[in-house]
């Protein structure tokens, strides 16, 4: 059993790292457009990934309490949104845009997609 202050500690971490999560992934959409401008942008790529990461982290830590709707929510939200990447992805390389970062919205979709479903079912067998 965790002691009233080691569950304040969670919840703590699980808020900075949600945050720090959902801006990582965000942003990384601004990177894939502006500064890693190219066909793959690995870097935005790397920046949604470990953003996802970090959201799941603040999910995984508060899991047991009455807070962790919340960060699911969150996390399933962003799930969702980087699923939607496969149709842009899509939509790019078939109307064949110079400068798009189509390999990142395919890849980041790609990879959001098993984990939308995974996270789901997840949630509905806990």
């Amino acid at each position: 059993m965790l002691s009233q202050g080691e569950r304040m500690s969670r919840a703590l971490l699980a808020v900075v790292v949600t945050v720090a999560g959902t801006a990582l992934f965000l942003f990384s959409i601004a990177i894939a457009f502006g500064w890693d401008r190219g066909p793959l942008s690995a870097i935005g790529a790397a920046l949604a990934f470990l953003g996802l990461v970090f959201v799941f982290w603040g999910y995984w830590a508060i899991r047991k309490s009455t807070w962790a709707p919340v960060v699911a929510a969150i996390l399933t939200t962003a799930l969702g949104l980087g699923s939607t990447f496969v149709v842009v992805g899509l939509l790019f390389l078939f109307f064949n845009r110079a400068h798009s970062p189509t390999g990142y919205f395919l890849l980041v979709g790609c990879l959001c997609l098993p984990a939308f479903y995974r996270f789901r079912a997840h949630l509905k067998a806990a």
